[in-house]
């Protein structure tokens, strides 16, 4: 007989017996277990990950390239040196304000200066500003950058010999010095520094109105041995308008100030001797005509006119006459079936409606006329023609747009660009 004693079940409630085997899950709730499981695994490496960044600090850290400032092209060169030109043509014309009597007729063409120079820095589009931070803010006197490390400034002292470099004297523009800087065997102890400044602070030249025309004409000179470098059209065309405009202002003060102006440095009046490139037939056909008829006008003029009058309007007939002939020979249109040249032109009526030729005031506003007019055609073609024969293009809208101002035309913010007047 078998004595052994039976298994009893388990006092704990619930507790399986010995001889039962444990309850196995259901496969659905298997697999829901094993996804529970691999989301609390990946939340505690994102938790684990947050936790050292917090901890750590800066000890993390993602390293990356510092931005560089864009290296200038030829047309940012360019223009970054025409604002700054600009620039230091209304510091100067400011300084310079202070050193007249207000309300003078200086005074007031120094104000006209200040304020078209503002109108100017705007139209070429200011100063150049990376963001990035520590850039110079007065363009006269940048310190350009290492080449190697990607930055590029171009203060006015940067223009080359063939771009007519800035005089030392206005490029160094008023500004205090401690004399101790100089150049080999100056060591300021002569009282001056290498820009001819005392030691006392005083600055290297005062203000004066000799000085900004100088400045004037030697910017409108930087402008016309600059016109070849953009490849923007309408940046040579801006070029060529700021340094007619400087031109003038140059005259101006220095006529109304009774003082002579410094001769340019190379501004001609000579015909183009090759026909430029780019120029559209019906351009050069409206050309000559324009410039044959501004003769013709000249010439009915001078025999109505007096003294000083007549001799002008006669060589500015002859002016006009030869342009014509040479433009006509250079388009291939003289002695031609197509040639535009008639043996006399109608004049345009005056403004209130009279015959041109009533008073002299009518024959000073035509002629006043008709040289704007050509400016402006000679302006567009800067803008036209192959770079080579931007400067004679510059050289015509001077000539055009002084003898214009000579007969009484305002004086404009651009000269040769209607559509920026305003």
């Amino acid at each position: 007989m078998n004595t052994a004693a039976e298994p009893q079940s388990s006092p704990v409630c619930g507790a399986p017996s010995a001889h039962r085997r444990p309850a196995q899950p259901r496969p659905e709730r298997q697999r829901r277990q094993t996804r529970q499981g691999r989301w609390s695994a990946a939340t505690v490496m994102i938790s684990t990950v947050l936790a050292l960044v917090t901890i750590t600090g800066c000890g993390i850290r993602l390293e990356s390239a510092a931005p560089q400032a864009l290296v200038p092209d030829s047309d940012e060169i360019s223009r970054q040196a025409a604002v700054a030109d600009a620039l230091l043509v209304q510091e100067e014309a400011g300084a310079t304000l202070t050193t007249v009597e207000q309300g003078s007729p200086v005074a007031v063409v120094l104000t006209d200066i200040e304020l078209l120079a503002g109108e100017h820095v705007e139209a070429l589009g200011g100063e150049y500003v990376s963001g990035l931070g520590d850039e110079p803010t007065d363009a006269a006197t940048a310190v350009p950058q290492d080449p190697t490390d990607g930055q590029t400034e171009l203060p006015p002292e940067s223009v080359t010999d063939d771009q007519g470099t800035i005089d030392p004297s206005i490029a160094a523009s008023p500004a205090e010095t401690d004399g101790t800087d100089g150049p080999e065997g100056t060591d300021g102890t002569d009282g001056t520094d290498p820009g001819g400044a005392p030691a006392d602070g005083s600055t290297t030249e005062p203000p004066s109105v000799e000085r900004l025309v100088l400045l004037l004409t030697q910017s409108a000179d930087r402008s016309r041995a600059a016109l070849g470098t953009p490849k923007d059209p309408a940046l040579a065309r801006l070029f060529a308008s700021v340094a007619a405009a400087h031109l003038d202002q140059a005259r101006t003060l220095a006529a109304t100030a009774g003082i002579e102006v410094p001769a340019t440095e190379s501004f001609t009046t000579v015909m183009p001797s090759a026909l430029p490139k780019n120029l559209a037939a019906a351009d050069l056909s409206t050309l000559v005509q324009a410039e044959d008829s501004a003769g013709f006008a000249y010439e009915a003029m001078a025999a109505r006119l007096t003294a000083d009058d007549r001799a002008t309007a006669r060589s500015r007939a002859a002016v006009h006459r030869a342009r014509a002939q040479t433009w006509a020979e250079l388009a291939s249109l003289d002695a031609t079936a197509t040639d535009p040249r008639a043996v006399a032109y109608d004049l345009p009526d005056a403004a209130d409606g009279s015959p041109a030729l009533t008073s002299r005031e009518t024959m000073a506003a035509l002629a006043a006329t008709m040289e704007s007019s050509l400016a402006d055609s000679y302006g567009t073609f800067v803008g036209q023609v192959d770079a080579e024969a931007r400067a004679s293009m510059l050289d015509l809208l001077v000539d055009s747009h002084t003898a214009a101002r000579a007969w009484g035309a305002p004086a404009v913010a651009f000269p040769g660009m209607p559509e920026l007047a305003g």
